[in-house]
């Protein structure tokens, strides 16, 4: 009886291996111009690599000489958990997965900042949630995240920021098939949330969005630095580089009503990381196929997009002489990026780090990705002219969003695949 089980198994291990085989091959020979589909779509998976040569192993292992995994940096060892999230009534599992964002309709992204003792975490469709502290921070493995109960409705959020007491969110709302952009803020309470319209232009897009969103005072001016894009995969958006449009750039939207909103910068394309640290500003921006930026954001400056960038089109289509964008930014007449990423890492959130955190990254920022599944170390110089160095560190997560706890002096990311908080410390 034994050895019928092990022929049965040897034999559907067989023709596994056969089938797999098979449709390798088929691909390989673009057979109904299949190859060719799956290169449009996922540009970035190398089919033709020896799948099944045994060498692929040891050479990946020196590939990665010298990459760090946690809780080990090139200095130090690193006190890292994960904490699985349990979401009241499963509403971010319940969530509209309808969009045309492929990251969103595979993954439930959420949004954290803290508000006194608790965390604040809001989903990609807009439902709030709190997470005591005191939780956060003990031995639990799981986490309770309680549903606070709110008004607010959106098609997809971008982004969710506290300043004082409020709550602001960045989403954008169907309108007649055409996407408009907003941002609406609530007074924080755990009871029931009631949301006010805070930037909300009548102007759609149909791929327009809001994007990150930080406390700024421009002057004597208090308010917000809100990021937009428009565009998508190989197709630019048409208004970036319009200074009288609101696509592609940075605006300040005071928070003075009687003062309408003005653009900050323009030519950027989709910006997943902002951070202000004295009046210091600086992005993370995600480019084409290569080419993610970091940069300092300096007033009414322009930084190139879509006719500059050290990326290239997703598809491949363009000949052995043609760029499809200008690769010299100061060349012509746009600000360089203090670094860039090449391959990109698919850029996140950026944080400045305090001197408390480590001796070894003191005046260091923190990067983190989302296809890259690793946090970034980086040092720039004293006048935020270059990048001194960039440390990669691999998590093997994709991370969403970040925030400094001082109190704890821990750094807590939003891990999106499975629905967990990650908490990097110096304990």
């Amino acid at each position: 009886m034994f050895k019928k089980i092990l022929n049965l198994l040897a034999q559907s291990t067989l023709i596994s291996l056969v089938l797999a085989l098979i449709f390798y091959l088929i691909i390989d020979a673009n057979f109904l111009n299949l190859k060719v589909k799956i290169y449009e779509n996922f540009p970035n998976i190398e089919l033709r690599k020896h799948i099944f040569n045994k060498r692929s192993k040891i050479e990946h292992f020196k590939n990665d000489y010298n990459v760090k995994f946690l809780p080990y940096t090139q200095f130090e060892k690193l006190s890292y958990i994960k904490k699985k999230i349990i979401f009241e009534n499963d509403l971010i599992l319940k969530s509209n997965h309808s969009n045309n964002s492929i990251a969103y309709k595979r993954y439930n992204s959420f949004f954290i900042d803290f508000f006194d003792d608790k965390l604040l975490l809001t989903d990609h469709s807009g439902n709030i949630y709190y997470i005591d502290k005191s939780e956060l921070f003990s031995n639990k493995k799981e986490l309770k995240a309680k549903n606070i109960k709110s008004d607010f409705k959106a098609t997809r959020v971008f982004d969710a920021f506290i300043y004082s007491n409020k709550l602001f969110v960045s989403y954008i709302s169907e309108k007649d098939g055409c996407n408009t952009i907003n941002v609406s803020n609530t007074e924080v309470n755990f009871k029931m949330l009631e949301f006010k319209n805070f930037f909300n232009p009548e102007i759609c897009n149909n791929s327009g969005s809001p994007g990150k969103i930080q406390y700024f005072k421009k002057g004597a001016e208090e308010g917000i630095l809100l990021s937009t894009s428009e565009g998508i995969h190989d197709k630019p958006g048409l208004n970036t580089q319009d200074p009288n449009s609101l696509f592609g750039k940075i605006l300040f939207i005071p928070f003075d009503k009687e003062k309408n909103f003005e653009v900050y910068s323009i030519g950027h394309r989709v910006i997943q990381g902002l951070n202000v640290n004295n009046n210091i500003v600086i992005s993370s921006e995600h480019g084409p196929r290569g080419g993610d930026e970091i940069n300092r954001i300096f007033y009414k400056k322009n930084y190139g997009w879509p006719v500059v960038s050290l990326g290239e089109r997703y598809d491949f289509k363009y000949g052995n002489d043609l760029l499809t964008y200008k690769k010299d930014h100061k060349k012509n007449n746009f600000i360089d990026p203090l670094f860039s990423f090449i391959p990109s890492i698919g850029i996140s959130e950026i944080i400045n780090l305090p001197k408390t955190f480590s001796i070894y990254y003191e005046n260091h920022y923190l990067a983190s990705s989302l296809n890259g599944r690793s946090l970034y170390f980086i040092r720039f110089d004293q006048d935020f002219k270059k990048t001194i160095s960039t440390e990669k560190v691999y998590i093997s997560n994709r991370i969403r969003d970040m925030k400094f706890s001082l109190e704890n002096n821990s750094i807590v990311l939003a891990l999106e695949e499975l629905g967990e908080i990650g908490i990097l410390s110096n304990n």
